[in-house]
Protein backbone atom coordinates (compact mmCIF):
# COMPACT_ATOMS: atom_id res chain seq x y z
CA UNK A 1 0.00 0.00 0.00
CA UNK A 2 1.03 3.52 0.49
CA UNK A 3 2.76 5.96 3.33
CA UNK A 4 0.77 9.06 4.59
CA UNK A 5 1.02 11.87 6.49
CA UNK A 6 -1.87 14.57 7.59
CA UNK A 7 -2.02 17.91 8.58
CA UNK A 8 -5.21 20.04 8.84
CA UNK A 9 -7.75 18.64 6.14
CA UNK A 10 -4.86 17.43 3.94
CA UNK A 11 -3.20 13.90 3.68
CA UNK A 12 -0.11 13.43 1.05
CA UNK A 13 0.46 9.65 0.28
CA UNK A 14 3.68 7.72 -1.85
CA UNK A 15 5.57 4.54 -2.27
CA UNK A 16 8.35 3.48 -0.02
CA UNK A 17 11.54 3.46 -1.06
CA UNK A 18 11.75 -0.47 -1.42
CA UNK A 19 9.62 -0.84 -4.11
CA UNK A 20 5.75 -1.84 -1.88
CA UNK A 21 6.98 -4.34 -0.64
CA UNK A 22 6.79 -3.58 2.94
CA UNK A 23 4.81 -0.09 4.23
CA UNK A 24 3.43 1.38 7.46
CA UNK A 25 0.75 4.23 7.05
CA UNK A 26 -2.39 5.64 7.85
CA UNK A 27 -4.52 4.70 5.53
CA UNK A 28 -7.53 7.32 4.89
CA UNK A 29 -10.30 5.20 2.96
CA UNK A 30 -13.63 5.95 2.75
CA UNK A 31 -15.91 2.98 2.44
CA UNK A 32 -19.75 3.67 0.94
CA UNK A 33 -22.17 0.63 1.06
CA UNK A 34 -24.06 0.01 -1.87
CA UNK A 35 -27.06 -1.92 -3.26
CA UNK A 36 -26.05 -4.67 -5.47
CA UNK A 37 -28.10 -3.20 -8.09
CA UNK A 38 -26.82 0.13 -8.26
CA UNK A 39 -23.04 -0.91 -7.25
CA UNK A 40 -22.69 -1.61 -11.10
CA UNK A 41 -24.28 1.77 -12.45
CA UNK A 42 -22.13 4.02 -9.79
CA UNK A 43 -18.95 2.11 -11.25
CA UNK A 44 -19.45 3.50 -14.16
CA UNK A 45 -21.06 6.82 -13.98
CA UNK A 46 -20.03 10.22 -15.06
CA UNK A 47 -18.84 10.86 -11.04
CA UNK A 48 -15.97 8.07 -11.43
CA UNK A 49 -15.89 8.05 -15.29
CA UNK A 50 -14.45 11.37 -15.67
CA UNK A 51 -11.64 11.08 -13.26
CA UNK A 52 -10.93 7.71 -14.46
CA UNK A 53 -7.44 7.56 -15.58
CA UNK A 54 -8.01 4.03 -17.38
CA UNK A 55 -10.95 1.19 -17.28
CA UNK A 56 -8.98 -0.30 -14.80
CA UNK A 57 -7.80 -3.47 -13.69
CA UNK A 58 -10.48 -6.58 -12.11
CA UNK A 59 -8.69 -9.37 -9.57
CA UNK A 60 -10.48 -11.90 -7.40
CA UNK A 61 -9.23 -11.27 -4.07
CA UNK A 62 -9.11 -13.98 -1.61
CA UNK A 63 -8.75 -13.01 2.45
CA UNK A 64 -8.28 -14.76 5.25
CA UNK A 65 -8.72 -13.37 8.92
CA UNK A 66 -6.61 -14.74 11.65
CA UNK A 67 -7.32 -14.68 15.56
CA UNK A 68 -7.10 -17.15 18.49
CA UNK A 69 -10.16 -19.02 19.54
CA UNK A 70 -10.82 -16.14 22.56
CA UNK A 71 -10.80 -13.17 19.47
CA UNK A 72 -7.67 -12.13 21.63
CA UNK A 73 -6.38 -9.95 18.52
CA UNK A 74 -9.96 -8.85 18.01
CA UNK A 75 -10.24 -7.62 21.63
CA UNK A 76 -7.45 -5.33 21.64
CA UNK A 77 -8.36 -3.25 18.47
CA UNK A 78 -6.34 -5.39 16.01
CA UNK A 79 -7.33 -7.07 12.81
CA UNK A 80 -4.39 -9.79 10.91
CA UNK A 81 -5.07 -10.96 7.42
CA UNK A 82 -3.70 -12.34 4.48
CA UNK A 83 -5.18 -11.46 1.04
CA UNK A 84 -3.88 -13.59 -1.95
CA UNK A 85 -3.38 -10.93 -5.13
CA UNK A 86 -2.62 -12.65 -8.04
CA UNK A 87 0.69 -14.28 -7.40
CA UNK A 88 1.32 -12.19 -4.62
CA UNK A 89 0.46 -13.05 -0.67
CA UNK A 90 0.04 -9.78 1.58
CA UNK A 91 0.08 -9.69 5.43
CA UNK A 92 -1.63 -6.73 6.87
CA UNK A 93 -2.01 -5.46 10.73
CA UNK A 94 -4.68 -2.99 10.91
CA UNK A 95 -5.77 -1.13 14.10
CA UNK A 96 -9.53 -0.74 15.14
CA UNK A 97 -9.39 2.74 16.43
CA UNK A 98 -9.28 6.13 14.58
CA UNK A 99 -5.68 7.64 13.67
CA UNK A 100 -4.31 10.48 12.10
CA UNK A 101 -7.41 12.57 13.23
CA UNK A 102 -9.86 12.25 11.00
CA UNK A 103 -13.13 10.44 10.68
CA UNK A 104 -12.29 7.51 8.18
CA UNK A 105 -8.07 7.16 9.06
CA UNK A 106 -6.33 4.35 10.56
CA UNK A 107 -3.47 2.47 10.81
CA UNK A 108 -2.12 0.03 9.06
CA UNK A 109 1.25 -2.02 7.96
CA UNK A 110 1.22 -4.19 5.16
CA UNK A 111 4.62 -6.82 3.79
CA UNK A 112 4.63 -9.19 1.70
CA UNK A 113 4.49 -12.99 2.96
CA UNK A 114 5.46 -16.39 0.94
CA UNK A 115 1.62 -17.93 1.55
CA UNK A 116 -1.57 -17.96 2.80
CA UNK A 117 0.03 -17.94 6.53
CA UNK A 118 0.82 -15.43 8.72
CA UNK A 119 4.63 -15.20 9.19
CA UNK A 120 4.67 -13.20 12.29
CA UNK A 121 9.13 -13.22 11.46
CA UNK A 122 8.45 -10.75 9.06
CA UNK A 123 6.65 -7.95 10.33
CA UNK A 124 7.72 -4.52 9.73
CA UNK A 125 9.78 -2.97 12.48
CA UNK A 126 7.02 0.11 12.71
CA UNK A 127 4.49 -2.18 13.81
CA UNK A 128 3.25 -1.10 17.43
CA UNK A 129 4.88 -2.61 20.30
CA UNK A 130 0.60 -2.80 21.40
CA UNK A 131 0.21 -5.08 18.93
CA UNK A 132 3.37 -6.87 19.31
CA UNK A 133 2.50 -7.89 22.54
CA UNK A 134 -1.11 -8.53 21.95
CA UNK A 135 -0.10 -11.78 19.37
CA UNK A 136 2.72 -12.90 21.62
CA UNK A 137 2.25 -16.56 22.33
CA UNK A 138 -1.16 -16.09 20.59
CA UNK A 139 -2.66 -19.53 19.17
CA UNK A 140 -3.70 -18.33 15.67
CA UNK A 141 -5.67 -19.71 13.85
CA UNK A 142 -8.46 -18.26 10.35
CA UNK A 143 -11.45 -17.09 11.73
CA UNK A 144 -13.31 -16.02 8.34
CA UNK A 145 -12.74 -15.27 4.74
CA UNK A 146 -13.52 -12.86 2.06
CA UNK A 147 -13.70 -13.81 -1.52
CA UNK A 148 -14.30 -10.55 -3.53
CA UNK A 149 -14.29 -9.43 -7.23
CA UNK A 150 -12.58 -6.25 -7.61
CA UNK A 151 -12.37 -3.85 -10.04
CA UNK A 152 -9.65 -1.18 -9.10
CA UNK A 153 -8.99 2.35 -10.82
CA UNK A 154 -6.93 5.41 -10.05
CA UNK A 155 -8.90 8.93 -10.32
CA UNK A 156 -7.15 11.96 -10.84
CA UNK A 157 -8.73 14.75 -9.39
CA UNK A 158 -7.51 18.29 -9.40
CA UNK A 159 -6.52 18.42 -6.10
CA UNK A 160 -6.20 14.44 -4.80
CA UNK A 161 -5.56 10.91 -6.66
CA UNK A 162 -7.92 8.10 -5.34
CA UNK A 163 -7.70 4.28 -5.84
CA UNK A 164 -11.11 3.43 -6.42
CA UNK A 165 -12.25 -0.05 -5.56
CA UNK A 166 -15.51 -1.55 -6.42
CA UNK A 167 -16.02 -4.66 -4.45
CA UNK A 168 -18.45 -7.69 -4.58
CA UNK A 169 -18.64 -11.01 -3.20
CA UNK A 170 -19.37 -12.58 0.22
CA UNK A 171 -17.87 -12.65 3.84
CA UNK A 172 -17.75 -16.58 4.94
CA UNK A 173 -17.77 -17.67 8.69
CA UNK A 174 -17.99 -20.96 8.67
CA UNK A 175 -21.52 -22.21 7.52
CA UNK A 176 -22.61 -18.92 7.42
CA UNK A 177 -22.42 -16.28 4.58
CA UNK A 178 -23.43 -12.60 4.07
CA UNK A 179 -23.14 -10.72 0.46
CA UNK A 180 -20.47 -7.76 0.29
CA UNK A 181 -21.53 -4.79 -2.16
CA UNK A 182 -19.30 -1.96 -1.49
CA UNK A 183 -17.29 1.14 -2.45
CA UNK A 184 -13.96 2.29 -1.39
CA UNK A 185 -12.35 5.36 -1.88
CA UNK A 186 -8.31 5.33 -0.93
CA UNK A 187 -6.66 8.45 -0.92
CA UNK A 188 -3.31 8.46 -2.45
CA UNK A 189 -2.25 11.96 -2.62
CA UNK A 190 -3.79 15.16 -2.11
CA UNK A 191 -6.86 16.95 0.01
CA UNK A 192 -8.94 14.32 2.17
CA UNK A 193 -12.23 16.04 0.98
CA UNK A 194 -12.07 14.84 -2.23
CA UNK A 195 -13.08 11.62 -0.83
CA UNK A 196 -16.03 13.06 0.08
CA UNK A 197 -16.88 15.20 -2.71
CA UNK A 198 -16.06 11.86 -5.09
CA UNK A 199 -18.84 10.03 -2.64
CA UNK A 200 -21.48 13.16 -2.55
CA UNK A 201 -21.58 12.88 -6.08
CA UNK A 202 -22.31 9.19 -6.23
CA UNK A 203 -25.10 10.33 -3.20
CA UNK A 204 -26.99 12.23 -6.14
CA UNK A 205 -27.47 9.09 -8.45
CA UNK A 206 -28.35 6.60 -5.80
CA UNK A 207 -28.24 5.96 -1.85
CA UNK A 208 -24.92 5.75 -0.38
CA UNK A 209 -23.92 4.55 3.13
CA UNK A 210 -21.00 6.06 4.46
CA UNK A 211 -19.59 3.22 6.96
CA UNK A 212 -17.15 1.81 9.59
CA UNK A 213 -18.14 -1.24 9.31
CA UNK A 214 -15.06 -3.34 7.99
CA UNK A 215 -15.14 -6.66 6.50
CA UNK A 216 -13.56 -8.02 9.65
CA UNK A 217 -16.33 -6.82 11.62
CA UNK A 218 -18.81 -8.24 9.34
CA UNK A 219 -17.21 -11.33 9.65
CA UNK A 220 -16.49 -11.85 13.00
CA UNK A 221 -20.55 -10.85 13.98
CA UNK A 222 -21.42 -13.70 11.27
CA UNK A 223 -19.68 -16.21 13.27
CA UNK A 224 -21.29 -15.42 16.37
CA UNK A 225 -24.69 -15.15 14.70
CA UNK A 226 -24.78 -11.54 16.72
CA UNK A 227 -25.86 -7.83 15.82
CA UNK A 228 -23.28 -5.39 14.83
CA UNK A 229 -21.39 -4.21 18.03
CA UNK A 230 -22.79 -0.78 19.59
CA UNK A 231 -20.02 1.59 20.66
CA UNK A 232 -19.93 3.48 23.68
CA UNK A 233 -18.91 7.45 23.36
CA UNK A 234 -15.05 7.93 23.17
CA UNK A 235 -12.78 11.13 24.33
CA UNK A 236 -11.44 13.30 21.84
CA UNK A 237 -7.91 12.65 23.44
CA UNK A 238 -6.42 16.06 22.48
CA UNK A 239 -3.24 17.20 23.56
CA UNK A 240 -2.17 19.81 26.09
CA UNK A 241 -2.21 23.15 24.94
CA UNK A 242 -4.53 22.60 21.94
CA UNK A 243 -5.67 25.41 20.15
CA UNK A 244 -9.23 26.04 19.73
CA UNK A 245 -9.36 25.25 16.08
CA UNK A 246 -8.12 21.79 16.69
CA UNK A 247 -10.41 20.97 19.26
CA UNK A 248 -13.39 21.61 17.26
CA UNK A 249 -12.13 19.27 14.61
CA UNK A 250 -10.91 16.63 17.35
CA UNK A 251 -14.17 16.75 19.14
CA UNK A 252 -16.60 17.18 15.93
CA UNK A 253 -14.35 13.75 14.46
CA UNK A 254 -14.92 11.76 17.47
CA UNK A 255 -18.78 12.18 18.21
CA UNK A 256 -19.34 11.96 13.94
CA UNK A 257 -17.52 8.55 13.97
CA UNK A 258 -19.55 7.32 17.15
CA UNK A 259 -22.54 8.47 15.20
CA UNK A 260 -20.92 5.80 12.00
CA UNK A 261 -20.25 3.63 14.03
CA UNK A 262 -23.88 2.98 15.71
CA UNK A 263 -26.05 3.23 12.78
CA UNK A 264 -25.41 -0.82 11.64
CA UNK A 265 -26.95 -2.03 15.08
CA UNK A 266 -29.75 1.07 15.00
CA UNK A 267 -30.43 -0.37 11.21
CA UNK A 268 -29.93 -3.92 12.73
CA UNK A 269 -32.24 -3.68 16.22
CA UNK A 270 -31.59 -6.48 17.81
CA UNK A 271 -29.96 -4.60 20.58
CA UNK A 272 -31.35 -1.32 22.19
CA UNK A 273 -28.09 0.18 22.70
CA UNK A 274 -28.01 0.66 18.88
CA UNK A 275 -30.26 3.24 18.88
CA UNK A 276 -29.87 4.55 22.08
CA UNK A 277 -26.03 5.42 21.24
CA UNK A 278 -27.07 6.71 17.91
CA UNK A 279 -29.40 9.27 19.73
CA UNK A 280 -26.24 9.81 22.54
CA UNK A 281 -24.16 10.55 19.33
CA UNK A 282 -25.92 12.85 17.77
CA UNK A 283 -26.37 14.75 20.94
CA UNK A 284 -22.79 15.00 21.37
CA UNK A 285 -22.67 16.53 17.94
CA UNK A 286 -25.16 19.01 18.35
CA UNK A 287 -23.30 20.37 21.94
CA UNK A 288 -20.08 20.96 19.96
CA UNK A 289 -21.88 22.14 16.21
CA UNK A 290 -23.86 24.72 19.34
CA UNK A 291 -20.14 25.91 20.62
CA UNK A 292 -19.01 26.77 17.18
CA UNK A 293 -21.60 28.11 16.11
CA UNK A 294 -21.35 30.47 19.44
CA UNK A 295 -17.78 30.95 18.72
CA UNK A 296 -17.65 31.91 14.75
CA UNK A 297 -20.68 32.52 13.78
CA UNK A 298 -21.20 29.69 11.31
CA UNK A 299 -24.67 29.35 10.09
CA UNK A 300 -23.16 25.76 8.60
CA UNK A 301 -22.75 24.64 12.11
CA UNK A 302 -26.49 25.71 12.99
CA UNK A 303 -27.67 24.32 9.98
CA UNK A 304 -25.72 20.25 10.57
CA UNK A 305 -27.01 21.28 14.11
CA UNK A 306 -30.78 21.13 13.13
CA UNK A 307 -30.11 17.92 10.52
CA UNK A 308 -28.77 15.88 13.59
CA UNK A 309 -31.55 17.22 15.50
CA UNK A 310 -34.37 16.15 13.37
CA UNK A 311 -32.57 12.56 12.68
CA UNK A 312 -32.40 12.09 16.53
CA UNK A 313 -36.12 12.96 16.49
CA UNK A 314 -36.50 10.02 14.44
CA UNK A 315 -35.35 7.56 16.80
CA UNK A 316 -36.91 9.09 20.05
CA UNK A 317 -40.12 6.64 19.77
CA UNK A 318 -38.09 3.83 19.42
CA UNK A 319 -36.14 4.40 22.28
CA UNK A 320 -38.99 4.77 24.42
CA UNK A 321 -40.47 1.57 23.82
CA UNK A 322 -37.14 0.03 24.06
CA UNK A 323 -36.87 1.10 27.93
CA UNK A 324 -41.11 0.72 28.78
CA UNK A 325 -40.38 -2.97 27.43
CA UNK A 326 -37.08 -3.87 28.58
CA UNK A 327 -36.41 -1.76 31.65
CA UNK A 328 -39.71 -0.59 33.04
CA UNK A 329 -42.11 -3.69 32.80
CA UNK A 330 -40.29 -6.41 33.78
CA UNK A 331 -39.40 -5.60 37.59
CA UNK A 332 -42.88 -4.88 37.94
CA UNK A 333 -44.01 -7.91 36.49
CA UNK A 334 -41.78 -10.03 38.52
CA UNK A 335 -42.86 -8.50 41.45
CA UNK A 336 -46.64 -9.47 40.28
CA UNK A 337 -46.40 -13.35 39.46
CA UNK A 338 -49.93 -13.66 39.93
CA UNK A 339 -50.88 -10.73 38.13
CA UNK A 340 -52.43 -11.64 34.46
CA UNK A 341 -52.35 -9.49 31.28
CA UNK A 342 -48.40 -8.39 31.27
CA UNK A 343 -47.99 -10.80 28.58
CA UNK A 344 -50.25 -8.94 26.69
CA UNK A 345 -49.41 -5.48 27.73
CA UNK A 346 -45.82 -6.45 26.30
CA UNK A 347 -47.62 -7.83 22.93
CA UNK A 348 -49.46 -4.48 22.04
CA UNK A 349 -45.86 -2.53 23.06
CA UNK A 350 -43.84 -4.72 21.17
CA UNK A 351 -46.43 -3.77 18.02
CA UNK A 352 -45.71 -0.11 18.46
CA UNK A 353 -41.62 -0.81 18.95
CA UNK A 354 -42.00 -2.24 15.56
CA UNK A 355 -43.68 1.31 14.21
CA UNK A 356 -40.95 2.99 16.06
CA UNK A 357 -38.15 1.00 14.65
CA UNK A 358 -39.70 1.32 11.19
CA UNK A 359 -39.42 5.11 11.66
CA UNK A 360 -36.27 4.57 13.04
CA UNK A 361 -34.69 2.85 10.00
CA UNK A 362 -36.45 4.40 7.21
CA UNK A 363 -34.72 7.90 8.47
CA UNK A 364 -31.53 6.59 9.04
CA UNK A 365 -31.47 5.05 5.37
CA UNK A 366 -32.91 8.35 4.04
CA UNK A 367 -31.18 10.54 1.45
CA UNK A 368 -30.90 12.96 3.73
CA UNK A 369 -29.30 11.57 6.85
CA UNK A 370 -26.95 9.67 4.35
CA UNK A 371 -26.02 13.09 3.25
CA UNK A 372 -25.49 14.78 6.82
CA UNK A 373 -22.88 12.43 7.21
CA UNK A 374 -20.72 12.58 4.32
CA UNK A 375 -21.46 17.10 4.17
CA UNK A 376 -20.74 16.99 7.71
CA UNK A 377 -17.10 14.77 7.05
CA UNK A 378 -16.07 16.81 4.16
CA UNK A 379 -16.83 20.22 6.54
CA UNK A 380 -14.86 18.65 9.70
CA UNK A 381 -11.84 18.01 7.16
CA UNK A 382 -12.22 21.42 5.45
CA UNK A 383 -12.78 23.31 8.38
CA UNK A 384 -15.73 24.79 6.95
CA UNK A 385 -16.39 27.10 10.82
CA UNK A 386 -13.58 29.49 8.96
CA UNK A 387 -15.26 30.30 5.99
CA UNK A 388 -17.33 32.90 7.08
CA UNK A 389 -15.03 34.07 10.39
CA UNK A 390 -14.01 37.55 10.38
CA UNK A 391 -10.26 37.94 11.85
CA UNK A 392 -10.48 38.50 15.00
CA UNK A 393 -12.35 35.05 14.78
CA UNK A 394 -9.34 33.42 13.03
CA UNK A 395 -7.19 34.95 15.80
CA UNK A 396 -9.45 33.11 18.56
CA UNK A 397 -9.31 29.84 16.76
CA UNK A 398 -5.70 30.19 17.23
CA UNK A 399 -5.81 30.39 21.27
CA UNK A 400 -5.66 27.59 23.45
CA UNK A 401 -8.44 26.37 23.84
CA UNK A 402 -8.76 25.88 27.88
CA UNK A 403 -9.75 29.32 28.33
CA UNK A 404 -12.76 29.39 25.79
CA UNK A 405 -13.31 25.96 27.17
CA UNK A 406 -13.95 27.19 30.54
CA UNK A 407 -15.81 29.91 29.89
CA UNK A 408 -18.58 27.61 27.53
CA UNK A 409 -18.49 25.27 30.60
CA UNK A 410 -18.57 27.92 33.38
CA UNK A 411 -21.95 29.85 31.46
CA UNK A 412 -23.99 26.46 30.92
CA UNK A 413 -23.26 25.94 34.43
CA UNK A 414 -24.68 29.13 35.76
CA UNK A 415 -28.03 27.92 33.07
CA UNK A 416 -28.12 24.66 35.08
CA UNK A 417 -28.13 26.42 38.58
CA UNK A 418 -30.79 29.32 36.95
CA UNK A 419 -33.27 26.12 36.12
CA UNK A 420 -32.98 24.25 39.23
CA UNK A 421 -33.57 27.01 41.11
CA UNK A 422 -36.06 26.35 44.10
CA UNK A 423 -35.84 22.24 43.26
CA UNK A 424 -38.17 21.36 45.49
CA UNK A 425 -41.21 23.54 43.89
CA UNK A 426 -40.03 22.54 40.15
CA UNK A 427 -43.12 21.70 38.25
CA UNK A 428 -42.85 18.92 35.62
CA UNK A 429 -42.30 21.08 32.50
CA UNK A 430 -39.39 23.34 34.51
CA UNK A 431 -38.20 19.30 35.70
CA UNK A 432 -38.00 18.80 31.92
CA UNK A 433 -36.16 21.83 30.92
CA UNK A 434 -33.57 21.09 33.92
CA UNK A 435 -32.98 17.89 32.65
CA UNK A 436 -31.63 19.24 29.04
CA UNK A 437 -29.83 21.98 30.75
CA UNK A 438 -28.20 19.12 32.44
CA UNK A 439 -27.49 16.86 29.90
CA UNK A 440 -25.96 19.37 27.64
CA UNK A 441 -23.49 20.57 30.48
CA UNK A 442 -22.71 16.32 30.74
CA UNK A 443 -21.83 16.30 26.76
CA UNK A 444 -19.97 19.51 27.09
CA UNK A 445 -17.84 18.44 30.01
CA UNK A 446 -17.13 15.44 28.63
CA UNK A 447 -15.34 17.21 25.41
CA UNK A 448 -14.09 20.22 27.12
CA UNK A 449 -13.83 19.49 30.99
CA UNK A 450 -10.50 17.92 30.20
CA UNK A 451 -9.12 20.63 27.99
CA UNK A 452 -9.26 22.85 31.11
CA UNK A 453 -9.05 20.80 34.26
CA UNK A 454 -7.21 18.30 35.32
CA UNK A 455 -9.08 15.06 36.51
CA UNK A 456 -8.60 14.48 39.81
CA UNK A 457 -9.57 17.80 40.26
CA UNK A 458 -12.77 17.10 37.92
CA UNK A 459 -13.66 13.99 38.99
CA UNK A 460 -16.29 14.72 42.42
CA UNK A 461 -17.54 17.33 39.87
CA UNK A 462 -18.51 15.34 36.78
CA UNK A 463 -19.47 12.28 38.76
CA UNK A 464 -22.14 14.53 40.79
CA UNK A 465 -23.13 15.87 37.59
CA UNK A 466 -23.82 12.21 36.09
CA UNK A 467 -25.58 11.36 38.88
CA UNK A 468 -27.92 14.17 38.69
CA UNK A 469 -28.18 13.50 35.17
CA UNK A 470 -29.22 9.66 35.65
CA UNK A 471 -31.96 10.82 38.43
CA UNK A 472 -33.78 12.82 36.13
CA UNK A 473 -33.36 10.74 33.35
CA UNK A 474 -35.40 8.22 35.84
CA UNK A 475 -38.08 10.57 36.80
CA UNK A 476 -38.95 11.58 32.90
CA UNK A 477 -39.34 7.73 32.17
CA UNK A 478 -41.92 7.72 34.25
CA UNK A 479 -43.40 10.71 32.89
CA UNK A 480 -42.88 8.99 29.83
CA UNK A 481 -44.40 5.77 31.10
CA UNK A 482 -47.89 7.46 31.32
CA UNK A 483 -47.80 8.90 27.98
CA UNK A 484 -47.17 5.26 26.14
CA UNK A 485 -50.14 3.80 28.53
CA UNK A 486 -52.09 6.40 27.48
CA UNK A 487 -51.26 5.39 23.87
CA UNK A 488 -51.67 1.62 24.10
CA UNK A 489 -55.19 2.08 26.22
CA UNK A 490 -58.26 1.23 24.50
CA UNK A 491 -61.77 0.42 25.82
CA UNK A 492 -61.93 -2.96 23.97
CA UNK A 493 -58.46 -4.15 25.99
CA UNK A 494 -59.48 -7.40 27.97
CA UNK A 495 -59.51 -6.67 31.80
CA UNK A 496 -56.10 -8.32 32.76
CA UNK A 497 -54.50 -5.28 30.40
CA UNK A 498 -56.18 -2.59 32.08
CA UNK A 499 -55.64 -4.11 35.44
CA UNK A 500 -51.41 -4.70 34.60
CA UNK A 501 -51.95 -0.55 33.65
CA UNK A 502 -53.22 -0.13 36.83
CA UNK A 503 -50.63 -1.74 38.62
CA UNK A 504 -47.45 0.02 36.27
CA UNK A 505 -49.35 3.09 37.22
CA UNK A 506 -49.26 2.54 41.51
CA UNK A 507 -45.59 0.76 41.12
CA UNK A 508 -44.66 4.24 39.39
CA UNK A 509 -46.61 6.67 41.89
CA UNK A 510 -44.43 4.38 44.61
CA UNK A 511 -41.17 4.93 42.86
CA UNK A 512 -41.58 8.40 42.12
CA UNK A 513 -41.49 9.11 46.03
CA UNK A 514 -38.02 7.72 46.32
CA UNK A 515 -37.36 9.11 43.14
CA UNK A 516 -37.72 12.56 44.68
CA UNK A 517 -35.95 12.12 47.89
CA UNK A 518 -33.03 10.76 46.03
CA UNK A 519 -33.42 13.89 43.01
CA UNK A 520 -33.56 16.09 46.37
CA UNK A 521 -30.39 15.00 47.82
CA UNK A 522 -28.66 14.64 44.34
CA UNK A 523 -29.62 18.12 43.37
CA UNK A 524 -27.45 19.56 46.76
CA UNK A 525 -24.68 17.86 46.01
CA UNK A 526 -24.17 19.02 42.35
CA UNK A 527 -24.92 22.80 43.29
CA UNK A 528 -22.85 22.73 45.72
CA UNK A 529 -19.95 21.20 43.89
CA UNK A 530 -17.05 23.72 43.40
CA UNK A 531 -16.26 24.00 39.78
CA UNK A 532 -13.29 22.22 39.00
CA UNK A 533 -12.51 24.75 35.94
CA UNK A 534 -10.65 28.21 36.07
CA UNK A 535 -12.81 31.15 35.97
Amino acid sequence: MTTGTMSQGEAVRGRPANGGKNSASVEIELKLIVGPDDLAALATSRAIERYARNSGVTRNLRSVYYDTSERKLWNAGWTLRVRKTGSRYVMTVKSLSAAGGGVIGRGEWEVEVATMEPDLSALPEDVPQAFRETIEAADLAPVLSTQVKRRARKLDLPDACIELAVDAGEVVAGERREALSEIELELVSGRVGALYDVALELLDLAPVEMSLYSKAARGFDLTLDRPPGFKKPAGANLPSGVDLDDAFSGMLGTALRHFIENRPPALDGRHPEGVHQVRVALRRLRSILNVIHKATGSTEAAAFGQEAKWIAGEQGDARNWDVFIGQTVPPIAAGCPDAAGFDLLVRQAGDERKKAYDRSRAALADMRALRFSLALARWIEARGWRDESHVDVLELLGQPASGYASGVLDRQFRKVLKRGRKFAKLKPEKRHELRLAVKKLRYLTDFLLPLCAKSKKAAPFAKALSRLQDGLGRYNDIATTDLLLGGLAAPDRPPGFHRACGIIHGWQARDLTIVEDELRARWKDFSNQKVPWSH
